[in-house]
């Protein structure tokens, strides 16, 4: 009975997962695929996956569609990535969309 120590708090198991939450980020793949449905979802236009390039060192998702278009996408710039930013959390959108 000397060496009884009571038994340690218990740990929530939501706080077990936290860490991975914070650091792991979403692969290129799955920004590029995201922002091709956002796109869809925010102006109603359908790209190809050729069509959009992710950059993970910049945060910058690229469009390579006829200036027209992109143009058009342009006017709704602010809430395509703010609805990434929802969807893919604030570490892992991008920041910059051209």
């Amino acid at each position: 009975m000397k060496n009884y120590k009571p038994p340690a708090p218990m740990k929530h198991i939501g706080d077990l997962f936290e860490r991975y939450k914070t650091r792991f980020k979403a692969p290129q793949g799955s920004v590029e695929k995201e922002g091709i449905l956002v796109i869809k979802a925010v102006t109603n236009f359908d790209l190809k996956p050729e069509q959009v390039v992710y950059t993970v060192s910049t945060k910058t998702l690229s469009l390579q569609v006829p200036s027209i278009l992109k143009t058009e996408i342009m006017f709704y710039k602010s809430e395509i990535l703010a609805e990434l930013k929802k969807n893919l959390g604030s570490d892992s959108s991008p920041q910059i969309l051209r």
